[in-house]
């Protein structure tokens, strides 16, 4: 294989290279999805798991947790480093490993998770409120819940800030 070949089979990388992923209260909307589209949340002793991983791993690395959402196939959080100045790609590096680790104790086998996560930087003008109810009416638009509340695995952890 030539330098060219190399280059062109390089993966494109997703982060934005100067931003401050660490950024003390910059709010992230942050998408974890399943390798090849595999319905692992729909294991609901997982999906308890998983969100008290969620909880435990926010904890940790001292970031918010406004939101979460366990969907059959991905996961939406919103979140902040806050003041822990822990970059948020830290803190879904961790939760992957430990996702993937809870999803093998269920029977799952070998990469359960993508790569990597999508993120999106809430810029100063869209709405903290307006992302969070998104992220809660995810299982009503999908057909899992008939009301933002019927869904087990999604929910408030953090009180959103005004901001």
């Amino acid at each position: 294989m030539n330098l060219d070949q190399a280059s062109y089979h390089r993966r494109k990388p997703m982060r934005l290279k100067e931003f401050d992923y660490a950024a003390p209260n910059q709010v992230f909307f942050l998408t974890l999805c399943t390798k090849g589209k595999i319905p692992l949340f729909a294991d609901k002793g997982l999906n308890g798991e998983v969100v008290q991983c969620i909880r435990e791993e926010k904890e940790r690395v001292g970031h918010a947790i406004y939101v979460n959402c366990l969907m059959p196939d991905h996961i939406h959080l919103l979140s902040s480093p806050l003041e822990s100045r822990i970059p948020v790609t830290h803190f879904m590096g961790g939760l992957s490993s430990k996702i993937t680790r809870l999803s093998w104790q269920h029977g799952f086998l070998g990469k359960v998770l993508q790569r990597s996560f999508y993120d999106h930087i809430l810029q100063k003008d869209e709405s903290l409120r307006k992302v969070a109810e998104y992220i809660l009416d995810n299982p009503v638009r999908r057909g899992l819940a008939e009301k933002r509340n019927d869904h087990p695995f999604c929910g408030v952890i953090d009180e959103l800030p005004l901001l």
